[in-house]
């Protein structure tokens, strides 16, 4: 073996033993997409797609199955749009509109403006970026949630400026490409952020990001890992990428929309692991894909089976939105999958009924967020918002008060994912056109080293943690997306005896994309 393949294979080695130190479970699991879905350790939210050339079926544990199989994709629709397969999209339905007149009078609030100053304090604490418990490892995900809050918010420009351009300069590490890998979820992820503040996601990063995510879907709409360690994404990360495209005013394939109606159950929620002879509804895939559905709603929808699509997209939003409300308790607060209403599904679910116009319900929701939020009794937790009732800290923050307050504010403040925008920020022009299919050369290409759109197939895989990252979550943990990844065995060994100790403390509730 040359040197050269020895030091990858131990760089390989010691991010597995990071991702098994911080997740806490199975180093299979570790490498989920950061936009994951909740597995029975851990909730998936890394990712890493394989390079495949050849479909094959995946099984994927959800946090509610054991195992699902991913669906067969129709033959009769590919990734690529083709040449004017359907009209002009109309312009978004006023429910999912983005309203930033309405979004900045609701962020006025007390109650999110002491959320945003707890996030911009606890970020300054950690230079500009929020770490994963015990050490020093880069959370992209979190942090990217805080700087979409943040956005939303709109009194924090300055530690909003200085998160930026944290990730701006450690982008490559959250989502792949500075060892030669992608992870769908991640990019979804970090474009979304990056548009909510304001930044150019055609260049930064050294990176388009639109560009990167397009070469991620495959041929049957799914936005796959490209990486050796297989393709752990899923629902949320799909939900991230149809958002994250359509706010970049990119047309959606129909695959891509179709593959997410697909993971629809029969109460109107949405699993977590994408495909499966079973459904079992997971509210956080359901937030988070009912946002999704209001953007495809009102986006332009390309290729075979496009019309009528957007309408259907709309109509399953609404059943999406419905089951969320049945899941309300008498306090506004849903129950996760551990047992409890927290902070961080009720805060994706507020999203999700801000953006589908429900009033009632997402003020419902964050009245129970606002029952969470610390008060000014102790100046390091004051604004923060605890993840439930029964993991309130006392004397400082902790990881699930860290991981809890940035969704929750999105949620309190009145957001959603398809509006949340920086002051003097604007979205790009929607797409009115279709592009047309190029003509096939034989030799697929591909920008930044992702997979070229429609030349890889899922392959197998299982929800968890983030994709190459170390990335722990709980099963109520949100979407994740990303982490750098290149540490040394050394490091790895280390880690494994704190990251577990860390685990045991936090239990990683709280964790997200």
């Amino acid at each position: 073996m040359s040197p050269t393949t020895t030091r990858a294979a131990m760089r390989r080695a010691g991010t597995l033993l990071v991702a098994a130190a911080l997740v806490g479970g199975p180093v299979g699991v570790a490498f989920a997409d950061p936009s994951a879905e909740p597995t029975p350790t851990v909730t998936p939210t890394g990712s890493a797609p394989v390079a495949s050339s050849e479909p094959s079926s995946s099984a994927e544990p959800s946090a509610t199955e054991s195992a699902t199989a991913t669906p067969e994709p129709s033959a009769e629709v590919s990734a690529t749009p083709g040449p004017s397969v359907s009209a002009p999209a109309p312009s978004a339905p006023a429910k999912a509109s983005s309203a930033k007149s309405a979004l900045a009078a609701l962020a006025a609030s007390p109650e999110s403006e002491a959320a945003a100053a707890f996030i911009a304090r606890t970020l300054a604490d950690g230079d500009d970026h929020y770490v994963y418990p015990g050490g020093t490892y880069f959370d992209g995900g979190n942090t990217i949630d805080a700087i979409i809050a943040l956005s939303a918010v709109g009194t924090q420009d300055a530690q909003l400026a200085a998160s930026l351009a944290y990730l701006d300069e450690n982008l490559g590490g959250y989502t792949g490409s500075d060892f030669d890998e992608y992870y769908a979820g991640p990019t979804a992820k970090a474009l979304l952020g990056v548009l909510a503040a304001g930044g150019d996601p055609t260049d930064f990063g050294g990176h388009d990001l639109v560009a990167d995510l397009e070469d991620l879907e495959t041929g049957a709409g799914r936005f796959s890992d490209d990486s050796a360690y297989g393709d752990y994404s899923n629902t949320i990360g799909q939900s991230l990428a149809l958002i994250a495209l359509s706010r970049a005013g990119e047309p959606l394939s129909a695959a891509s929309v179709e593959l997410l109606l697909d993971q629809q159950c029969s109460d109107g929620g949405f699993r977590g692991s994408i495909g499966g002879a079973t459904c079992t509804s997971d509210a956080d895939a359901t937030g988070f894909a009912a946002q999704a559905l209001l953007a495809a709603a009102g986006t332009l929808v390309c290729g075979t089976g496009a019309d009528g699509l957007p309408a259907r997209a709309g109509d399953a939003a609404d059943e999406a939105l419905a089951r969320l409300a049945a899941l309300q308790g008498p306090g506004g607060g849903i129950v996760g999958s551990e047992g409890e209403a927290n902070a961080n599904t009720t805060g994706v679910a507020a999203q999700a009924f801000s953006a589908g116009g429900r009033t009632t319900d997402a003020d419902e929701a964050a009245t129970f967020i606002a029952t969470l939020q610390y008060d000014d009794s102790v100046a390091a937790l004051e604004g923060g918002i605890a993840y439930s009732t029964t993991t309130r800290s006392t004397t400082t923050p902790s990881d699930t008060d860290l991981r809890a307050t940035p969704q929750a504010t999105l949620g309190l403040a009145g957001g959603s994912l398809l509006d949340a925008l920086a002051a003097e920020a604007s979205d790009p022009e929607p797409a009115t056109e279709c592009p047309v299919e190029p003509t096939s050369t034989g030799e697929p290409t591909s920008t930044g080293g992702a997979s070229p759109t429609g030349s890889t197939a899922p392959t197998s895989g299982s929800d968890g943690g983030e994709t190459v990252s170390p990335v722990a979550s709980g099963p109520d943990a949100l979407a994740q997306t990303g982490s750098d990844l290149l540490w040394p065995v050394g490091a790895g060994l280390v880690l494994l005896v704190v990251g577990g100790v860390a685990v045991a403390a936090s239990h990683r509730r709280g964790a997200h994309a």
